[in-house]
């Protein structure tokens, strides 16, 4: 199978990628789609923060991924706040994107590889 290449060509873009995909998981999430696994393996892991940190992302959108890494231990530990941690992630991410909407993607953003 061919490789795609996300191309981010700012530290704004790469946030507004991970914004969009942070609020596509809570969305797989709360509609039964996707579980928390297989949100963590696309985003929500404490690899991926450490991957992004190091590129210079906000301490704002790291701060959202981290609260992505929790899910799991809400979801074992209190499952009746569950709801309220998608709806407070997807709110956070939301309000992110609104003070990135100035910065546009300059070029298409997935590529092959």
């Amino acid at each position: 199978m061919d490789q795609l290449l996300l191309n981010a060509t700012s530290k704004e873009e790469l946030e507004k990628i991970l914004l969009l995909n942070v609020v596509g998981l809570i969305e797989g999430i709360n509609e039964n789609s996707i579980t928390i696994e297989e949100a963590e393996k696309v985003l929500f892991s404490p690899y991926i923060m450490k991957l992004v940190d190091s590129m210079g992302i906000s301490k704002e959108v790291l701060e959202v991924i981290h609260l992505g890494t929790e899910l799991e231990d809400v979801e074992s530990l209190i499952p009746e706040k569950l709801p309220e941690s998608l709806i407070e992630i997807k709110e956070k991410s939301i309000n992110l994107l609104e003070k990135r909407k100035e910065h546009k993607f300059q070029d298409k953003v997935i590529k092959k590889y």
